[in-house]
């Protein structure tokens, strides 16, 4: 016990006695060792702020909602209306037919807002989504956040002027508002102003967990089939399949750039730790004459790499911390995302993959040290 004491003592010493006299050749190692590790982590952490942003998506509009919007045909053909041709719909779910005017309207502060036109066949669909809908003081009603509710604001449309009041917006209209003004007019007023040119919408939430996949299957051919060539259907049920395939995007991309990472550590590690080797050949062939065996010098090379692979790998970690939110704001990712107090993807328990690495990459490096160790000293000195 008392020698391994001793030459665990003694070969620390030649460890940062080598150190002192070679101060470049370890401040090359760390240096790389913390720019693959850095890279790894920013990498990593993309791809999880990436499935965050999706998740959050999902979690914003409802994973059962759905809004589809037309372009008016280009050909001049008859096309039946997208109301009437999904309105049984409606006896699943919350069926919300609505049209997207062409024409901006101007509020009183000079702010431009779209407008949706509905007509009485959505009427109940609004009923059920607005609190006191039928009461309302005004046929038109402005959906908007940050304005005191039941405020009556007068709008301009063209050369017309009408009163609306401020309604605040049901949270399952987020996918359609899309956290904008919406002005809301019914078709009659449209039709009695004279304004031209629509985009047909419908907004859907089934009240059926799972189904609403069949549901948008069912819709494509139904539009396919009757000339709708151009429209964009959108759910959040179509994020889950991104959300799969960005997962499995990260798992390649783990072991794309972990095999990077791997090798070029063991290149440069070893490749140094050979080049040492050779250099003091003389010094580990006396110290193998007084009786240290082979394991125990290998061991002095492999706790060198792996202390120089775990200070870099803290180094990188820290360094992460810092250029997070510069680097992935910078992305254009939104910064209420990327704050570290809401999702920390640098902590040490998610890091057992670059570890992992590190540590196999460390123990390889110096695989080639440990067969010129197991040489006789004559061999090796000759």
């Amino acid at each position: 016990m008392r020698s391994l004491i001793l030459i665990a003592v003694y070969l620390s010493k030649d460890i940062s006695k080598r150190w002192l006299e070679t101060p470049g050749a370890v401040l090359a190692r760390v240096l790389i060792a913390v720019s693959l590790c850095l890279l790894f982590l920013l990498m990593q952490a993309g791809f999880i702020l990436g499935e965050q942003a999706i998740q959050k998506k999902i979690e914003s509009f409802g994973i059962n909602s759905m809004i589809l919007r037309t372009s008016p045909s280009g050909n001049g053909s008859l096309r039946p209306e997208l109301s009437a041709l999904f309105e049984p719909l409606a006896e699943d779910g919350l069926y919300f037919p609505f049209s997207f005017l062409f024409s901006l309207a101007e509020l009183s502060n000079g702010e431009k807002v779209r407008i949706v036109v509905y007509g009485e066949d959505a009427l109940p669909a609004l009923s059920e989504m607005i609190a006191g809908f039928d009461r309302l003081p005004t046929e038109a009603f402005l959906l908007a956040h940050g304005y005191p509710e039941s405020l009556i604001e007068r709008v301009q449309l063209r050369d017309h002027f009408f009163d609306s009041v401020v309604v605040d917006p049901p949270p399952v209209l987020r996918f359609v508002t899309l956290s904008k003004p919406l002005l809301f007019i019914p078709s009659s007023k449209i039709d009695a102003i004279g304004l031209k040119g629509m985009q047909e919408s419908l907004f859907y939430v089934s009240d059926e967990p799972g189904k609403l996949d069949q549901v948008i299957e069912s819709m494509e051919a139904v539009l396919e089939e009757e000339g709708f060539q151009r429209y964009n259907l959108t759910s959040p049920v179509q994020w889950v399949g991104e959300l799969k395939e960005l997962k499995q995007t990260r798992i390649k991309a783990q072991a794309l750039g972990g095999a990077f990472v791997g090798l070029l550590v063991i290149l440069i590690f070893g490749s140094i730790a050979v080049f040492e080797y050779r250099q003091n050949i003389f010094a580990t062939a006396l110290f193998k004459s007084f009786g240290l065996s082979s394991l125990h010098l290998a061991t002095r090379y492999l706790v060198e790499s792996l202390v120089l692979l775990g200070v870099a790998f803290y180094c990188a970690l820290l360094l992460a911390e810092f250029t997070h939110e510069f680097v992935f704001v910078l992305a254009g990712f939104d910064s209420a995302l990327v704050a570290l107090a809401r999702v920390n993807p640098y902590q040490l328990s998610d890091q057992s993959v670059l570890l992992a690495i590190l540590g196999v990459a460390g123990f390889v490096s110096v695989l080639p040290v440990f067969l010129g160790l197991c040489k006789p000293v004559g061999k090796s000195l000759g």
